[in-house]
């Protein structure tokens, strides 16, 4: 504004001094004896020196501003080639009228080459209309717009580009141009073509492996679950509010309380999370479902809780079979060792039976028949012996192998063991109920031998004077029980299972047979056994 104030007033007194000028030429004209009055002469000789002066400050006024103005011009120029993306001036047919070095550089062209060159030519085929309707939309002027294209360079090179343009309206020319800046996105989109691929893949493996993902929203107290965990749930996601008492009511009841629990402390306390819960689902029955999950930390006191949930009902089944198998080997070979035993024993009971009692018969009645010549006395006394060894070796063999267990049943096998141990200082008693129908061998062997067994520590070990022997037979069990009146024991000691030889074993025999077994004892309240063994 100053400069033209300046120019302005020169203006004025140029004209000024034309006009006095031009008076003084006209009167020097119509007198010729007229001379300037040496006052005017040294006035005008100033004031021509003031403008002189003006004119020169004026000067160089304009060549300061002039040399800011080519500086500023060099600074706009260097950040328009230098810059990090692409510029491109177009005219409105979409040719390159004006390129920075940076599109030069995209393009891998000269200057020369592109100039006139339709932009168009360097976009891919088939996005020719994505172009076109930038174009169309930038001729609304001082609008911005923008798009993404797949642009190929002179030598070939494909490049993901976003363009941001706007139009323009030449202010010498009036023409409508296109500013339009080419960024290369190429590094943006393969990330997020590699992303979208991970997802893709991360989705198919929590597909295949049935598992989905969670996450709370610990402001709002909220359970938010992906379309996998909806269905590993059975749950459509219009039906779930995401509160957390809705999600625990899905749970079983007696697993409810504890995983509530599990989670809420690895919330609050941010630990991890690593649980298992069972689902009654309407259309599957039972589920079993492991939950992992962990805390995410954000800025400062803020954090996320994110997890997976994981279908592992046929992990479960499959681990359940292995331990059937596993239980099944397992007393296939105690079943195998006891058979063993037990054809051993038969082994044993019968030779003793069929050799050793016979030979002892076989000498007795010898003995018997030659007593008349020798004396009575020695006769009686070997006798009594012989009869004892018979006798001895007849309960020797039952013990072995009973062959009244065989032929009349485990309750008259039980009622004939308790009359060879019934004397003045010991009895038992046996009482019996339910069907006389026969069982498998092994399971009334097994069931004789824990009876047996038993029997024996209420002698050896618990001192008493009196069992009671109660047997139960039902259609697919078999209901043992055994008290005494001895010493009893203390449960609580941890080798309680040790004590008698054939705890362990009776054990061992109820398990091969899917049964139970328990105890009950007290210092000098006896014991009582109770067993169940399964026909099937």
């Amino acid at each position: 504004m100053k400069n033209d104030k300046s120019v302005l007033e020169n203006s004025e007194q140029l004209q000024m001094f034309r006009k006095k000028a031009e008076n003084l030429i006209s009167r020097n004209r119509l007198n010729q004896d007229f001379q300037f009055a040496g006052m005017e002469i040294e006035e005008l000789l100033h004031e021509l020196q003031v403008f002189q002066i003006e004119l020169e400050m004026q000067n160089d006024e304009l060549r300061i501003s002039h040399n800011s103005l080519e500086l500023e011009r060099l600074k706009f120029a260097g950040l328009y080639d230098l810059a990090p993306v692409g510029y491109f001036i177009l005219d409105k047919f979409g040719a390159v009228t004006e390129i920075n070095f940076t599109g030069l550089t995209m393009m891998e062209i000269g200057r020369a080459q592109i100039i006139g060159r339709r932009f168009q030519d360097y976009v891919a085929n088939d996005q020719w209309g994505d172009f076109y309707n930038l174009i169309r939309k930038m001729r609304s002027v001082n609008t911005r717009h923008n798009c993404q294209l797949t642009i190929s360079s002179d030598k070939g090179k494909v490049y993901y580009a976003q363009l941001e343009g706007t139009g323009i309206l030449n202010p010498l020319t009036a023409e409508l141009q296109f500013y339009i800046a080419v960024i290369d996105v190429t590094s943006r989109k393969q990330a997020e073509q590699r992303l979208i691929e991970t997802n893709e893949r991360l989705r198919m493996t929590l597909e295949a492996s049935a598992t989905g993902t969670w996450e709370i929203d610990l402001k709002n107290q909220r359970l938010y679950f992906d379309e996998n965990s909806y269905s590993i749930l059975g749950l459509e996601s219009w039906a779930f509010d995401g509160r957390y008492e809705t999600f625990f009511k899905l749970l079983h009841p007696e697993d409810r309380q504890t995983f509530k629990t599990q989670l809420l402390l690895a919330v609050n306390e941010e630990k991890d999370l690593d649980a298992e819960f069972r689902l009654i689902l309407n259309l599957t029955g039972l589920r079993f479902v492991a939950a992992r999950g962990h805390s995410v930390r954000q800025d400062p006191g803020s954090f996320r809780f994110v997890g997976i949930i994981i279908d592992i009902t046929e992990k479960k089944k499959l681990q359940h079979e292995a331990d059937e198998l596993r239980a099944n080997y397992q007393k296939s070979i105690m079943t195998a060792g006891l058979q063993a035993q037990e054809k051993e024993r038969k082994r044993i009971s019968d030779a003793l039976h069929d050799s050793v009692a016979q030979m002892l018969y076989g000498i007795r009645l010898s003995l018997q028949n030659n007593g008349a010549e020798q004396s009575m006395d020695n006769f009686s006394d070997v006798s009594k012996l012989l009869n004892e060894a018979i006798t001895e070796i007849r309960n020797i063999s039952f013990e072995l192998a009973p062959s009244i267990l065989t032929d009349f049943g485990l309750v008259e096998s039980i009622k004939e063991m308790a009359k060879r141990l019934n004397g003045k200082s010991f009895s038992v008693v046996v009482k019996s109920q339910g069907s006389e129908e026969r069982f498998k061998p092994d399971l009334e062997i097994s069931a004789f031998r824990i009876i047996q067994e038993l029997i024996n520590n209420s002698i050896k070990h618990g001192n008493a004077t009196e069992t009671v022997v109660k047997i139960n037979l039902m259609a697919q069990c078999i209901i043992i029980s055994v008290s005494d009146n001895g010493t009893g024991f203390n449960l609580k000691t941890s080798d309680y299972l040790t004590r008698g030889s054939g705890l362990l074993s009776i054990k061992n025999r109820v398990g091969i047979f899917n049964g139970s077994f328990d105890i009950r004892s007290g210092i000098d309240k006896g014991t009582v056994v109770s067993i169940t063994l399964k026909a099937d």
